[in-house]
């Protein structure tokens, strides 16, 4: 969408036919609305009846931290919707825009032409083999990216998965909006989102899933047991969806770029989802990275070349501190230490505020979590 706004002549490739699910939390923090709303989307999201996120609460088993980030960009609104239709939306915002889009074709490999990568061979959902060429090849593709693995792209920095869960949708639980409990060891993410229904994840520690997998109902259950009000709620509702989840959550930063290709999303970069941040690092690795392909292509190749490095630098820069902040909190450690902290920052307002800056990735966490900053609230 972002390149054919740009004046490019854009083919995008897609196993899926739209609209198609996957795994994901759904959270819309005003970091990822932002882009939304300066793409002209942000309206047509909330015309799909995806309910506003009004408040946020984070609950920490003895204390409980409820309030909302500061706007980003002038947005405030929060949403969780479903993927079916959020990437619908996205799919006809590329289509208006210019872009082919070819659903139900599969990327098979990279072609070389002196030692840069000037297209791709492709297979329709006729089984037909096709070659394409351009100018640069973008893997979109995921966290197991074909596009990758073609390019040689090499992981960076790696942190094996953290935590491992399960989550399905449920009718009929009334929430005030999104809902984080982290207790030692679990971790529950409560997403309102579209026709009324709820996302409840239900996770634990990495070690754990064997014990997770031999029987998801019940594990869940005791999981969601440790929040008793949402327990109390869940005994009432009806699961809408069958249980869906993996233990498959690295944390990593791929090379993503080189002579002819890019990576972006989660073939670039993914962490665990505990902070409900991975569609705005989309979001933001997307804008990055269309913009250097617009500069980088009014130029000779050397000038694309050096565009692309500068967005994976950049967007590194702008992803390291939550990135961090990511690694402690999906450690699920005992909370205990921590509480009289959070006491004081749920007893005042602007540090409620602050602090869910922090967890809406607006405010670096080495900033909030100062000696001289909790020296001050604890006192």
């Amino acid at each position: 969408m972002l390149l054919a706004r740009h004046g490019l002549k854009v083919l995008a490739i897609d196993r899926a036919h739209f609209p198609s699910d996957t795994i994901s939390t759904h959270f819309l923090w005003p970091r990822t609305t932002s882009f939304l709303a300066s793409w002209n989307l942000l309206d047509t999201l909330s015309a799909t009846g995806c309910p506003a996120i009004e408040l946020v609460t984070a609950d920490y088993g003895g204390v409980a931290i409820a309030g909302r980030p500061s706007r980003v960009r002038g947005t405030a609104i929060m949403y969780s919707p479903r993927r079916t239709i959020l990437d619908l939306l996205l799919v006809e915002a590329a289509r208006a825009a210019g872009a082919e889009i070819r659903e139900v074709t599969t990327f098979r490999k990279l072609i070389w032409q002196d030692n840069r990568a000037v297209g791709a061979r492709v297979q329709d959902r006729d089984g037909k083999f096709v070659e394409e060429r351009a100018t640069i090849v973008v893997g979109a593709d995921g966290l197991w990216s074909p596009v990758a693995r073609a390019a040689g792209a090499t992981t960076e920095i790696h942190h094996e998965s953290l935590t491992c869960g399960y989550y399905a949708y449920w009718a009929g639980i009334p929430t005030r909006g999104v809902e984080f409990y982290v207790r030692r060891g679990r971790d529950i993410l409560v997403f309102p989102t579209h026709e009324g229904l709820t996302c409840i994840w239900a996770g634990r520690s990495h070690g754990d899933w064997a014990a997770y997998r031999a029987d998801v109902e019940r594990t869940y259950r005791e999981i969601i047991s440790l929040a008793p009000s949402l327990a109390e709620r869940l005994n009432s509702a009806r699961q809408a969806s069958p249980f869906k989840g993996t233990s498959k959550l690295p944390n990593f930063y791929r090379r993503s770029f080189g002579r002819g290709w890019a990576l972006v999303g989660d073939a670039a970069h993914h962490r665990d989802p505990l902070t409900g941040m991975g569609i705005g690092d989309a979001f933001l690795g997307a804008q990055l990275l269309a913009d250097a392909i617009a500069e980088g292509l009014s130029g000779d190749p050397a000038r694309l070349d050096a565009a692309l490095a500068n967005y994976q630098s950049a967007f590194r820069q702008r992803t390291m501190p939550v990135f961090e902040y990511t690694l402690k909190a999906a450690s699920l450690k005992d909370p205990a230490s921590t509480l009289p902290l959070y006491a004081k920052v749920a007893q005042s307002s602007e540090e409620t505020t602050r602090f869910m800056d922090v967890l809406a990735g607006a405010m670096d966490f080495r900033q909030f979590f100062t000696p001289s900053n909790i020296s001050r609230l604890l006192s």
